[in-house]
């Protein structure tokens, strides 16, 4: 093109076109990117709208469960899945459960909406306090992978696999059958021969009376699960020396298991009950205590209180240990588990926690247990403030009265129950 001064007009730049087609592909890329944030922003809204749905079903249920309505805990789930969620119910209440506390994770869409669910309940404690580790002890823990059909504000379960184990007691897939009493319940699977609540019930409230006297923290119930063999291989393996164990699932809750199906097994043996009712009354709140000889040695004191040491079933083991580890006084001893050398260990144990008791007295025993059990503290901390005397000086205070004890000639007066 000429221009009126005759001159040459330069070509296009390039540039200028380049600059043009950059902005227009920006607009457009912002369009995208500005529609993909509003559509995510949706999603995202939807999501949580869905949780929230998930989640106050979830809660009613729990409120449901806890005042005892059936009909409510039901009324949020799909009746394909009244078989197995009427289960759980009948379990759930029969362990006098005292905690729901559920959280939701992963909630996907789909076909139908999907979620993986944790719950949190608890039995033995009165209270199931909501804290940051409410969701680790997997035996206290309700896992499912479920699925919804959700309708605006109203979720309904549609889906419901549980997975992981059951622990110690079945009672997440299994049916179990109650004996309730005043302080105690007594489980068993359902229809197991040889595994029968009732007939243990009795000597279980007894115990309970007294374990109750020794509480440092008061069970709101005591719940006792009568294994049979299968059972009781899964929860302790081939130890069918043992008799039972209590499984201190959390801080909240712990089973006493019995090995029911044992041939000494014996529904009137109050002092085995005693003994891990013992565990929990002296134990719950706490975790991953280290001082068996305290531990067990307290629980055969509840076990045996109010009878003389001679009619304590191990004093032989005792005299035995004394003997061949040639006992320097020490009461508190590194445990052993061996076989051979366990009845021994849990015989000093006693011998050391009923001379304390005798010695200083019982209050003053279990603050001193309190110390050294459930706060950690080495006997030599604890001895001073709890018992008022250094450690060296209790432990020789107690090695000659638990020696004349062991003596084959000794003998003692019944001293009146506590």
């Amino acid at each position: 093109m000429i221009d009126p001064a005759g001159t040459t007009a330069p070509p296009p730049r390039r540039a200028d076109r380049w600059l043009a087609l950059f902005g227009v592909l920006a607009l457009v890329c912002g369009g995208v990117f500005a529609f993909s944030v509003a559509r995510s922003r949706v999603t995202a809204g939807r999501v949580q709208q869905v949780e929230r749905a998930i989640r106050a079903t979830l809660d009613r249920q729990g409120a449901a469960l806890l005042r005892g309505d059936r009909s409510g805990w039901l009324s949020g789930v799909d009746p394909a899945l009244s078989g197995d969620l009427t289960r759980l119910y009948a379990n759930l209440r029969g362990l006098r459960v005292s905690g729901w506390l559920p959280r939701t994770r992963n909630v996907r869409t789909g076909p139908r909406w999907t979620a993986d669910i944790q719950i949190r309940v608890c039995f033995s404690a009165p209270a199931c306090p909501r804290t940051p580790e409410t969701y680790v002890p997997a035996g206290d823990v309700i896992s499912a992978r479920t699925e919804w059909l959700v309708t605006g504000d109203r979720a309904v379960l549609t889906a419901f696999d549980q997975t992981g184990t059951d622990g110690s007691v079945p009672w997440k897939h299994g049916t179990l059958s109650f004996a309730p009493g005043r302080r105690v319940v007594v489980a068993a699977a359902k229809g197991l021969t040889g595994t029968n609540p009732e007939a243990w019930l009795a000597a279980a409230e007894r115990a309970a009376q007294v374990a109750d006297r020794y509480a440092l923290t008061r069970p709101g119930t005591y719940v006792v699960f009568l294994a049979d063999e299968k059972h009781w291989r899964e929860s302790l393996g081939e130890d069918r020396e043992a008799a039972a164990f209590v499984d201190r699932t959390s801080e909240q809750t712990a089973f006493a298991i019995i090995d029911a199906t044992a041939l000494d097994a014996d529904p009137t043996d109050e002092r085995l009950l005693r003994h891990e009712f013992g565990h929990i009354a002296t134990l719950l709140g706490t975790l991953d205590n280290q001082d068996e000889w305290a531990i067990e040695g307290l629980a055969e004191y509840i076990a045996y209180a109010g009878a003389p040491v001679q009619s304590y079933e191990l004093v032989a083991d005792a005299r035995r240990h004394v003997e061949e580890s040639g006992w320097n006084g020490r009461l508190d001893l590194e445990w052993s588990t061996e076989p051979t050398e366990r009845f021994g260990y849990y015989a000093m144990g006693f011998l050391a926690m009923r001379c304390l008791a005798e010695t200083y007295g019982e209050p003053k025993m279990l603050t001193f247990f309190t110390e050294v059990a459930r706060r950690g503290e080495p006997p030599a901390e604890a001895a001073e403030g709890a018992l008022g005397m250094q450690w060296e000086q209790v432990q020789n205070a107690c090695q000659p009265k638990i020696l004349s004890w062991l003596r084959p000639d000794a003998a003692e007066p019944r001293q009146p129950a506590r």
